[in-house]
């Protein structure tokens, strides 16, 4: 049954599974009956868990049951253990030292503008931002340091200025409420962040190449957009052993096109990935969500009760000899066969 669901779907959803793919869903269901958290356990792109539940219940192993999803034998699964550390949720860090600057941050983000379909926009939870400056703190990136974030629905770019660690913020994002959001709240509060409105489908110009020590991104998961976000994001560094800091998921990104990412990093880039931190990144359930792709494939239509998407902070790091990638980028990119907020 495994290696028939495998190769039927390649075939008709243009995923490349395996054996061990159907099997790491099965035992999410085993642990679960909520579609979003069968997603999450599993570890699988959205549209293959979609499409693995939809066969399993034409061959009558599972059933559909107001919503929830129930097996109706007991089939054979990878079964998963938790063992992370519940006080950093398993992220390796803690905000402690930002106590203040938390709070503060949790009071004005009440007010953030919505997430937007269009720019295929959702954000993290509070915690998860605090979380990326103390991670990158913690590796020497911050202190002291000229900082940029391409694309910032995550408000990092404010939360940095309110630490006052970084020597000089800048922000980029394609949507105009964001920057004067941040701009606005930067200025009541006493801070300074550099906000721009600007599409990264552009080619940066030189008022941001070559300038900073870190950059910040979260790049949309085609192989297209990734290249522009991050060679963008290298392009604003300054030289060799400069950072860059992005998230990758599972939600919407197989093992398969995370190497064509990796490939990306490695051979187009010529930079290092010193550091994977799995879930690192907990999203925020976004107000569209009732829109997008992975509702429609979802067979429940429930809405989430937890923050079912998350993704794995990348770190990386520049040699004497990296690469960048700085040319217009045109048409979709944000979607391919695995994609599901959009």
């Amino acid at each position: 049954m495994l290696d028939d669901i495998t190769r039927s779907a390649e075939r008709d959803i243009g995923i490349k599974a395996y054996p061990r793919s159907i099997s790491r869903i099965i035992g999410a269901i085993k642990s679960s009956d909520d579609f979003w958290e069968i997603v999450d356990i599993s570890d699988e792109p959205l549209p293959l868990v979609a499409y693995v539940i939809e066969r399993l219940v034409d061959k009558g192993f599972i059933e559909l049951k107001n919503g929830k999803i129930v097996l109706r034998e007991d089939l054979e699964g990878e079964v998963s253990q938790w063992h992370k550390c519940f006080e950093c949720d398993g992220r390796g860090v803690i905000i402690d030292d930002f106590k203040k600057e938390f709070e503060t941050f949790m009071e004005i983000q009440r007010e953030r503008p919505s997430a937007k379909k269009e720019f295929d926009q959702g954000y993290v939870t509070p915690l998860t931002t605090f979380s990326r400056i103390a991670y990158a703190d913690q590796k020497g990136d911050i202190r002291g340091k000229e900082v940029i974030i391409l694309g910032d629905d995550d408000l990092v770019s404010l939360a940095l200025a309110l630490t006052h660690l970084a020597s000089r913020v800048v922000l980029l994002d394609i949507d105009k409420r964001i920057v004067d959001f941040v701009s606005k709240s930067a200025r009541s509060h006493g801070v300074d962040v550099e906000a721009h409105v600007f599409d990264l489908r552009n080619p940066l110009d030189e008022r941001f190449l070559h300038q900073f020590d870190t950059f910040f991104t979260d790049p949309p998961e085609t192989v297209t957009a990734f290249k522009a976000f991050i060679g963008r994001g290298l392009a604003t560094l300054k030289g060799a052993r400069n950072a860059g800091y992005f998230g990758i998921t599972r939600r919407e990104s197989s093992l398969n096109k995370w190497r064509e990412l990796e490939k990306v990093l490695i051979s187009d880039f010529g930079v290092v990935i010193t550091d994977i931190l799995h879930n690192f990144n907990v999203y925020v359930n976004w107000e569209y969500w009732d829109t997008t792709r992975a509702y429609d494939l979802s067979p429940s239509k429930t809405h989430p009760k937890t923050n079912w998407y998350k993704s794995a902070l990348f770190r990386i790091e520049t040699l004497e000899d990296f690469r960048i990638f700085n040319d217009p980028i045109e048409g979709d990119i944000y979607n391919d066969v695995e994609s599901s907020t959009t």
